[in-house]
């Protein structure tokens, strides 16, 4: 359900760790993706928009990963995917995080707009 990630401050260059929930996992490519809960200012993303994650820790898995931040549109996909299956996870955070009702598709899409969506997967090993 959550990921640990270390990130690398942009200005300390010291590491930096946060927990997220996992909105979408695809066991084949073990690409996870998350949100800022806090929109696009969170250190975390800004870190990530200045260079790459450290590392990811998710179950028993840890890894060096690669990262992409994901358009409006595959972002509002995943919050659907993930509406429609862990409704109540969804009405539970919400409520504690003060986002209001994002059931509606109109209401969602602002909210994917406003809050960036990153996908996590382990890097590519270069071969020797």
């Amino acid at each position: 359900t959550f990921l640990l990630l270390v990130h690398t401050g942009r200005k300390t260059g010291q590491p930096h760790s946060m927990v997220a929930m996992v909105l979408r996992y695809n066991g084949s490519t073990r690409e996870a993706v998350i949100c800022s809960a806090w929109g696009p200012d969170a250190d975390w993303v800004r870190n990530l928009r200045a260079g790459p994650a450290v590392r990811v820790q998710l179950g028993q898995e840890s890894y060096t990963p690669q990262h992409r931040f994901l358009s409006e549109d595959e972002s509002f996909e995943v919050f659907v995917q993930f509406r429609r299956e862990h409704p109540w996870r969804l009405r539970l955070i919400s409520a504690l995080l003060g986002w209001g009702d994002l059931r509606d598709d109109d209401t969602a899409y602002e909210f994917t707009r406003t809050h960036p969506f990153v996908a996590l997967l382990p890097a590519a090993v270069p071969s020797t």
